[in-house]
């Protein structure tokens, strides 16, 4: 009885995760999301996700720019001196791999990440918003989250360093 539970079980399992894969949808990883890890370079970028992407040509200082995939609207790569550094999300369609998207409290992103998540207040927002950032076990990356009122306003992941860039690209 047991066996055969854990049977059906499995087989739901399996079968969420190939619609998620098929319908493209991504989570969001310390180091990375779907086919992307942080780390790649701008070629190794473009051949992941079958699309082209390049240093923008309008920016005077390349070291650090944004690209946009084209089936992924809510999600920009941040490239920093040729290589991935940050994933950022600022709309509902993209989760973590805890659950927690655009919109969600920051009350139960507090209670799924747990004391491992740094509160401090929004340089921006003042005290009505908060930064809530995690560091992995390595320490070589983090996600932090942007809220504002209570709710998760947008989220990014990446190398430490990066994700705790408050403007991102200057």
């Amino acid at each position: 009885m047991i066996a055969d539970r854990l049977a059906v079980l499995a087989i739901l399992f399996t079968a969420t995760i190939n619609t998620s894969l098929a319908s493209g949808v991504w989570i969001l990883h310390e180091d990375g999301i779907g086919p992307v890890k942080v780390g790649m370079s701008l070629s190794q970028l473009s051949r992941a996700l079958h699309e082209e992407f390049s240093m923008p040509e309008e920016k005077s200082d390349q070291a650090c720019f944004y690209v946009h995939p084209a089936k992924h609207a809510d999600i920009s790569f941040m490239i920093e001196n040729g290589r991935l550094a940050r994933i950022d999300v600022e709309g509902r369609g993209t989760a973590t791999a805890e659950g927690i998207r655009v919109g969600d409290s920051e009350s139960r992103a507090l209670q799924v990440y747990g004391p491992g998540l740094k509160v401090e207040e929004h340089q921006y927002t003042g005290p009505e918003g908060h930064y809530l950032t995690l560091r992995s076990s390595n320490g070589r990356y983090g996600i932090r989250f942007e809220t504002d009122k209570g709710k998760i306003e947008r989220f990014y992941a990446g190398r430490f360093e990066a994700v705790q860039y408050v403007e991102g690209c200057l």
